[in-house]
């Protein structure tokens, strides 16, 4: 488990079960989970990080505010782990019904 990660998480007040399921997630993804905690040391994105279905978390982070930071993490994993949903969701601009 990323300490630097965890720390992150629990700064951010994120509620213990929902930071196991993204811990899990991110450990299963763990190139992605190394440019994260990049991310979260460096505040910037990584040049020529994790491509995934074309995008990458920095390319991700350009569409919209909403998906700046983390959640182009999460969503590169999304892209990677059922890639037809996630390509839904940038197609409809992440409408949230």
């Amino acid at each position: 488990m990323s300490k630097v990660i965890e720390n992150y998480y629990k700064q951010a007040n994120v509620m213990p079960l929902l930071l196991k399921q993204k811990m899990n997630k991110l450990q299963r993804n763990a190139d992605i989970m190394s440019e994260f905690e990049y991310w979260i040391e460096h505040k910037q994105y990584m040049r020529n990080g994790v491509s995934v279905e074309g995008y990458t978390a920095q390319s991700l982070a350009k569409l919209s505010a909403y998906t700046d930071g983390e959640m182009a993490f999460m969503l590169l994993i999304e892209l990677r782990e059922t890639p037809d949903r996630a390509l839904h969701r940038i197609k409809n601009g992440f409408k949230i019904k």
